[in-house]
């Protein structure tokens, strides 16, 4: 059995759950057994070791241990992983990744090893630096892993020339989209797309009941244009409104309507995106989802800020010479400029397809 790939399915269980600590997942085997496992829990709650060891005992001893993530050694909001697998008795541990953070970044590995614990690294898992990928980059630079997601027909428009788009894709499409709502700390739409769709930005389960962990949902609205009647207002969860040049009492209504409202510098006349995500990371939100329109997408891109892009492709042709596509802006005015996606992948869910890529 591969025990790295169970850890690794562990890990991915906590997406979301444990932000803005990474997502880990530890197996305890012995004698070809795996006799503990877990993942890591909301901050301030047991890290996925320590929730494995406990529930292997006394089978611990002895035992190896594997986790996705170089296990911490300092103390945080609980005490150090590498001392409970240090008394638990272990002999080996594997890991996936060294944890970049300064706090640890090797030292927990030198760690087990000076109590004669063979510690192992299983380099290359590109699997395991895509599960903590926003962990990663918000470490490196403190900012948010921006996610562009949408969904087209495949002549690439977004909705019809009247602005109706309820529903491109398929309802296997929808309900897997709702799933990468789960795993993401912070969603966000454009004012456009509040007005036209009236959404609802929660993350809802298989039988499209609200879940209990909601991502904060973001609108950037620079005049505060979010009327109180939103749905948005209605659901469970925060919410946000980023402004750049709103009146005070607009902002003022926002907030008694239950929103949380910001004021940001304005760029060009619009929310300074780079000033919201650098908030954002201040506020420890390490993953943000950007969901719409095509005029907040295509200033995303044009700005450089999107680490990844999850596209969803129904079989239907929309046509229209005025239907809007899902990235607009600036954009590329020869091929040479254009954005190219690295290590893509394509999955079939319904009768949708689904492309995965990265930027960086």
């Amino acid at each position: 059995m591969d025990y790295m790939k169970r850890a690794l399915e562990l890990a991915r269980e906590a997406l979301g759950l444990s932000s803005s600590n990474p997502s880990v997942g530890a197996v305890v085997v012995k004698d070809g057994q795996i006799v503990g496992e877990g993942h890591t829990l909301p901050p301030g709650q047991a890290h996925a070791e320590v929730i494995a060891l406990r529930q292997a005992g006394e089978r611990a001893r002895g035992a190896t241990l594997y986790t996705t993530l170089e296990p911490c050694c300092h103390f945080g909001k609980t005490p150090p992983c590498t001392r409970d697998i240090i008394q638990a008795g272990i002999a080996q541990v594997h890991m996936a990744l060294i944890d970049p953070n300064p706090l640890v970044n090797g030292k927990g590995k030198a760690e087990l090893e000076r109590a004669g614990i063979s510690s192992y690294l299983e380099e290359g898992c590109q699997e395991a630096s895509e599960v903590v990928e926003a962990y990663l980059k918000f470490i490196a630079v403190g900012l948010p892993f921006v996610v562009a997601k949408f969904a087209m027909s495949l002549d690439g428009k977004i909705a019809t020339s009247s602005g109706d788009s309820k529903w491109i894709t398929s309802e296997e499409a929808r309900r897997y989209a709702g799933e990468l709502r789960q795993q993401i700390d912070a969603i966000v739409v454009g004012i456009g797309t509040v007005l036209q769709d009236d959404p609802k930005l929660t993350s809802r389960d298989a039988s499209g009941n609200p879940r209990e962990r909601q991502p904060l949902r973001i609108v950037v609205d620079s005049s505060a244009r979010v009327p109180l009647k939103a749905q948005l207002f209605q659901e469970h969860g925060p919410l946000l409104v980023a402004t750049a040049h709103a009146p005070e009492d607009r902002m003022a209504a926002l907030r008694a309507a239950g929103a949380q409202v910001v004021a940001l510098a304005a760029k060009d006349g619009f929310v300074d995106l780079g000033a919201l995500l650098k908030g954002l990371g201040e506020r420890q939100i390490t993953s943000l989802m950007v969901e719409g329109g095509g005029t907040l997408l295509g200033s995303f891109f044009d700005l450089g800020l999107v680490d990844k892009v999850v596209a969803f492709i129904s079989p239907v042709i929309l046509g229209g010479r005025h239907s809007p596509s899902p990235v607009a802006g600036t954009g590329a005015a020869v091929m040479a400029d254009s954005i190219r996606l690295k290590r893509t992948r394509v999955a079939v869910i319904g009768q949708d397809v689904v492309m995965t890529g990265y930027v960086r």
